[in-house]
């Protein structure tokens, strides 16, 4: 069987192929006929080459051209949604309704449009003039951005298709995408579609080019190598570790979004007043898609101080049951359901009770929704070995004797994406205090909801301390913020009008972009 092309350079290629796999659907276990090529460093080589050529090409393009290329591209794979979900579930497992079709795919085509609307404004790239010294700066494309996308995700994380990916077109910076394992199949069938919309907004063919596989070795040299600009990468702390370490020993950009255990704290008041709702919302957030989100509620932290009627005790029991009724569900693969299995049984092996799940089924992508439970005082006395991700329909029960308790076990907890807090207006006081205390360790806190879900707002901060995420000042969703990711400043000092591009000349640029005058923020 020949494997499938790679495109590089503007072409669908064969491949130079040091190593073949297959994706595998969970739902069965089996996988699926194509064969995919995991690349030797040539491909890599090719690729890189091909996007300085582009990148160089870029620098000369409009945020209005651009932004034409995102909304043509959004069009076509609108019109491919029915094929682009189906095979997206056939890969991933993930269900149609509500996850592909009403979420997940609303969500690719808004963010590449947003994309699109920020680089057709332009006010991302903060242009600050100084007319008393005519010293001028701005925000530019970095060059060359690797993607490098999650299992999660197919399609708005997905290697040509993601938050990532659109902003970093936005930016004006070709992208090397490198499909994940779980869905190369949806990785392709967007980049014809990306290939067509180059060629329709007559942007250079390399700006979008797409390898399926790439061994280890290879991928930390990629992020590694000179040429290019910067990297984005989703995905396991284990591996953005290592990427991590190759792209920073030769001072190369990489942002790294990687697991989180996301605390949630539930103060008394909460508990006593919506113990019953407080549970079935947890629940349906544990095993939203299957808990493979990486803003699922990993700790559950709650006070039982014995003076709320036994509310502890009932929300507990609560929760158990709802994810004993949720029964079995299919990870991504065999590969997630057994890390997940792992972390489960290291958590039990720490000391952690098990009240619902815990176990593998038939199926070899399915694990039962789980629930465990352990004391903040057993936390407080072996933190590495109970503070740990459990990807997948899994979370841990953090039972704390009261405030103060629960304020030392907290600091125990890594930094993270996101943070719940759930209170009452009797709470305040308490509820003000731990918001402070989670936000020292989350990029986004949510009070009285779930942590799961996400709008595409400018607001939105996805992003965290380490290790969830690096460097945690900037997000992975907000447009157009989230663009200056990949993207460094440049100035102009004493530069005469000609030379200046258009955002910094005296005259309004297209777009009439925000820009700062001498101190003051002015549009057109």
């Amino acid at each position: 069987m020949t494997p499938a092309p790679i495109l590089v350079a503007g072409r669908w290629q064969p491949a130079a192929v040091a190593d073949t796999f297959q994706a595998i659907d969970p739902r069965c276990g089996a996988p699926h006929p194509t064969l995919w090529p995991v690349s030797a460093w040539s491909d890599v080589d090719a690729a890189l080459e091909a996007a300085g050529g582009a990148a160089a090409a870029l620098r000369q393009v409009s945020g209005a051209t651009l932004a034409r290329f995102l909304e043509c591209y959004a069009e076509r794979l609108e019109a491919r949604s029915t094929e682009l979900v189906a095979v997206a579930q056939a890969e991933t497992g993930l269900p149609l309704h509500p996850r592909l079709v009403d979420n997940e795919l609303p969500r690719m085509l808004n963010q590449l449009r947003q994309a699109a609307a920020a680089a057709r404004e332009g006010s991302w790239r903060t242009a600050v003039i100084d007319t008393q010294h005519n010293i001028r700066s701005l925000a530019v494309g970095l060059g060359p951005v690797v993607v490098l996308p999650p299992a999660n995700f197919p399609l708005a994380y997905g290697a040509v298709t993601g938050g990532d990916f659109a902003a970093a077109i936005a930016a004006g910076n070709p992208v090397i995408a490198k499909a994940h394992p779980g869905h190369p199949g949806v990785s392709r069938l967007a980049a014809e579609e990306a290939l067509a919309a180059l060629a329709a907004t007559g942007l250079p063919a390399a700006t979008v080019q797409l390898l399926h596989g790439l061994s280890p070795a290879d991928g930390e040299r990629l992020v590694a190598d000179r040429r290019v600009g910067a990297t984005g990468f989703t995905g396991s702390q284990e591996v953005g570790r290592r990427l991590h370490l190759a792209a920073a020993a030769t001072g190369r950009v990489i942002w790294l979004e990687m697991g989180s255990i996301n605390p949630v704290v539930v103060l008394p008041g909460a508990l006593a007043d919506r113990a019953d709702q407080l549970a079935t919302e947890l629940a349906a957030s544990v095993t939203g898609s299957a808990g493979q989100l990486c803003t699922k509620p990993g700790l559950i932290f709650f006070v039982d101080d014995g003076a709320a009627k036994n509310a502890a005790g009932a929300f507990v029991e609560a929760l158990a049951g709802h994810l004993r009724a949720m029964g079995v569900q299919v990870l991504l693969g065999p590969t997630a359901r057994d890390r997940l299995a792992a972390a489960v049984a290291g958590l039990q092996r720490a000391g952690a009770q098990l009240h619902a799940g815990g176990e593998m089924a038939s199926g070899p992508c399915e694990y039962a929704a789980t629930l465990l439970e352990v004391t903040a005082a057993r936390v407080l006395a072996a933190p590495e070995q109970l503070i740990r991700e459990a990807f997948g329909n899994a979370t841990l029960l953090v039972r704390c004797t009261d405030l103060e308790e629960l304020a030392r076990v907290l600091e125990a907890v890594p930094g993270a994406l996101v943070a719940g807090l759930h209170s009452t207006p009797a709470e305040a006081d308490s509820a003000t205090r731990f918001a402070s205390i989670l936000l020292e360790r989350a990029g986004r806190l949510v009070e009285n909801r779930m942590t799961t879900g996400m709008t595409l707002s400018p607001a939105m901060q996805h992003g965290g301390l380490w290790p969830s995420a690096s460097p945690p000042f900037f997000s992975a969703v907000g447009l157009p913020l989230s663009i200056l990711r990949f993207a460094r400043r440049v100035c102009y000092d004493g530069a005469s009008q000609q030379i200046l591009p258009e955002a910094l000349r005296d005259a309004a640029p297209e777009g009439s972009p925000w820009r700062q005058i001498d101190g003051q923020w002015r549009r057109a």
